[in-house]
């Protein structure tokens, strides 16, 4: 029997036949020999080179054989099979099939291990099941059998040793052969075997290559069969095994741990951060984790550098509670800092949040005094008169760093490697001048990848949102450049911890948060429409000056006729007019219309301003919420009065005192209604619009409601056209928005 190959029949050569004699059936004449033989000379002692251990089992072939086959038994079947790879005399006892029984109770030490395949035996089966080896070039390290194949291969081997069956289907033999599918779906066999086949089927005629085949299904199916019990065993040997190793592992930390506490590390160790496996730093420790028990010299070896690791942690622990003590005094610090930015509503300028005031340098002062100090507002009181030229100074270099990016986008080629350089250079007059004009519109990257809800509008599935215009300085007040998305922080920090927004927390200004606003050059050729329709220049209007334009925009593309000759037309404020252009006509160009003294007047009917349905309206925030964990994105002002009275009890809130607002005097801009114009509707449109009334009338009677009256197809057929709308997105680009 060899594991290589089906056992030959034949005789012994005379080698093997006198080294088979060698072992005698009692140990007792070899004993005898010595003893009778003559003496011979001694020879002079020389120092050993070695432990003396060459030869010491040479002696287990000369005991009794039924004493050598109990020891035998006691060994797991890959034992055997090392054991028959040592000598050759071992090789001959163990793969005689008269010895079979040895197998077999190897066999029994191994819980549930399988039967032999059928075209195997125990030898072979061994090899397969336990042996790491690969079968073609001995590499070591092949850890995963394929069962259906019953080889293991290496990386390299089941390249070259592994046939795909479906390039070679013209082989009928191929399909002899045993197939194992991989990852890819690839039908593959193995190489030694098909060509066994091929040998085999070359030497049989008509009657017997069919009965042949035959045989080679019964047999794959009964290897598909047993393959799949095999590769149940081995994956539950698998696991036992880590487990094994895991259990082994939990004994030398709980003995290290012990040995520890024995040296007073006790305490230490408890103060360790506990969580998941990988989070402790003690059971992943190059000393800890390994499988092997603790014993007394292991634990003299690795001892000094165990104290050294204690005392890593006793330090990391230090340091985690006088961070502690610095968050928390965070708190009062944000308690006291934000009542002085609340007494200066209404705001017009930018202003810091915690992650920025907490690091200037005054404030970080006090922060990090000696951990026995009490902290709280009153600490922070010195510091409050100096906050106007602390928030004046952070406010000067978020404007370089403005100046910076957009220097940056003119010149298109500088890329900076620090925070450091985006300040590197004074920013040219023409610079500063381009930073105010309305032609400068900044849009935000994480908008417009639909990655950040929390934009102005804090509507994710708002196109607007995407393409949002952004001007200096209300773009410093965009929400996307002061928060991080799914922060992996842990521990609680009151400066940026945010608890009504999921997933979100407060980050403070730095130079890599511009890196998110980019140049629109569509944005800028419809503000200079939108500026030129105003009647300014272009090159010098700023976006305060638009603001405080009363001016309506009437969009003549989506006239609807309520009589023959009279159409009624959406208008807007000029920054809702600019919405309208991005989500109702994809930034398209338009040829906007004045209001006449009248239409103006019938646009302000609070009617009319009901009837719209898009909206650029201001956003509220609550000032007894500013700064703190509690504070939510901002509210419509309806929302935000509810929050006051259900969170703060503020039945009658009063503005700049209860709530505020970051886009105040844009009452003109913002505006949103409809009027009525003197637009004599087309024959052909007429026409038309009846013929599409005519089949939508028809379609919405078969497949919505039989029995719809005129005035039911009519709120379908609006509804229709408002979903068709909604749902427009221009085919020549990937965005929806054309070049």
């Amino acid at each position: 029997m060899d594991e290589h190959k089906p056992p030959q029949n034949g005789r012994l050569r005379r080698s093997a036949r006198q080294k088979a004699d060698f072992i005698p059936v009692d140990a007792s004449a070899e004993l005898d020999a010595s003893i009778s033989a003559a003496p011979r000379k001694k020879r002079a002692l020389t120092k050993s080179k070695g432990k003396g251990k060459t030869g010491k089992l040479q002696g287990i072939m000369v005991m009794p054989l039924d004493v050598l086959f109990e020891i035998l038994s006691y060994l797991r079947p890959l034992d055997i099979l090392h054991l028959s790879r040592t000598t050759k005399e071992f090789r001959r006892v163990l793969m005689n099939k008269t010895n079979m029984f040895v197998w077999k109770a190897a066999r029994t030490n191994v819980p549930d291990y399988p039967e032999c395949f059928p075209d195997m035996n125990e030898a072979q089966m061994a090899r397969l099941a336990f042996d790491s080896h690969c079968f073609v070039c001995l590499r070591p390290n092949c850890r995963t059998p394929d069962w259906v194949l019953r080889v293991r291969l290496c990386r390299k081997c089941t390249s070259t040793s592994l046939v795909n069956i479906h390039t070679n289907a013209a082989d009928e033999t191929v399909a002899l052969a045993c197939i194992t599918y991989n990852s890819h779906s690839r039908g593959l066999a193995f190489t030694e075997e098909i060509e066994s086949i091929k040998t085999h089927w070359e030497s049989l005629k008509g009657a017997e290559k069919l009965a042949y085949v035959g045989q080679r299904k019964k047999f794959k199916l009964a290897v598909n069969l047993h393959a799949i019990n095999c590769a149940a065993w081995s994956e539950l040997q698998r696991i036992l095994r880590l487990q094994e190793l895991q259990d082994v592992r939990n004994d030398r930390k709980a003995s290290i741990i012990e040995k520890l506490s024995e040296l007073g590390w006790g305490p230490e160790i408890e103060q360790i951060p506990k969580g998941a496996l990988d989070d402790d730093p003690l059971a992943q420790h190059k000393l800890v984790k390994q499988p092997t028990a603790l014993t007394n010299r292991i634990w003299t070896n690795i001892k000094p550098e165990m104290i050294m690791f204690m005392e890593r942690m006793k330090q990391n622990r230090l340091d985690r509670e006088r961070q502690a003590i610095i968050t928390s005094r965070k708190r009062p610090a944000i308690e006291a800092i934000s009542a002085h930015k609340a007494s200066l509503l209404p705001w017009t300028e930018v202003m810091p949040e915690p992650p920025d005031y907490c690091q200037m340098a005054a404030v970080k002062a006090i922060l990090e005094l000696p951990s026995d100090v009490d902290i709280d507002a009153s600490s922070f009181a010195a510091v409050i008169p100096g906050l106007p030229s602390l928030f004046a100074e952070w406010r000067q270099d978020l404007h370089m760093q403005m100046l910076r990016l957009l220097e940056k986008e003119d010149a298109d080629d500088f890329e900076p490697d620090s925070p450091s350089e985006c300040l590197s250079e004074s920013p040219s007059p023409e610079t500063v001048i381009k930073l105010q004009l309305a032609t400068t519109v900044f849009c935000c990257k994480t908008c417009r990848a639909g990655n950040n809800p929390i934009s102005c509008t804090f509507n994710p599935t708002d196109l607007y949102a995407k393409f949002q215009p952004l001007f200096y300085p209300d773009v410093l007040n965009h929400p996307c450049l002061t928060r991080e998305l799914y922060p992996g922080r842990t521990r609680p920090d009151d400066s940026v911890d945010l608890e009504q927004q999921r997933n979100r927390a407060r980050a403070g200004w730095t130079c890599g948060q511009l890196e998110k606003l980019w140049i629109d050059a569509r944005a800028v050729e419809m503000m200079k429409a939108v500026i030129r329709f105003c009647k300014l220049d272009p090159a010098s209007a700023t976006v305060a000056e638009l603001d405080e334009l009363d001016v309506w925009m009437a969009c003549p593309c989506c006239v609807s006729w309520n009589a023959l000759d009279e159409a009624d037309v959406p208008v807007f404020g000029w920054r809702n007019a600019y919405k309208h252009q991005v989500e109702e006509h994809d930034s398209r160009p338009i040829n906007w219309m004045e209001l006449s003294e009248k239409q103006k007047a019938q646009a302000l009917t609070a009617d009319a301003l009901l009837y719209t349905s898009t909206t650029t309206a201001e956003r509220w925030s609550c000032v007894h919420c500013m700064d703190r964990t509690c504070e939510s994105t901002p509210y419509i002002i309806a929302d935000v009065k509810r929050h006051l009275l259900d969170q703060h009890a503020v039945t009658q809130p009063e503005v700049n005192t209860d709530y505020y607002t970051l886009g105040a005097n844009k009452a003109f801009a913002h505006r949103s209604s409809r009027a009525t114009f003197d637009i004599s509707e087309s024959e052909d449109l007429r026409r038309s619009k009846l013929v599409a009334m005519e089949i939508f009338a028809r379609l919405f009677r078969k497949y919505v409601f039989a029995d719809a009256t005129e005035l039911d197809v009519e709120e379908g057929y609006m509804e229709f056209l408002r979903q068709t709308a909604d749902g427009y997105v221009d085919s020549d680009s990937e965005d929806g928005h054309s070049d």
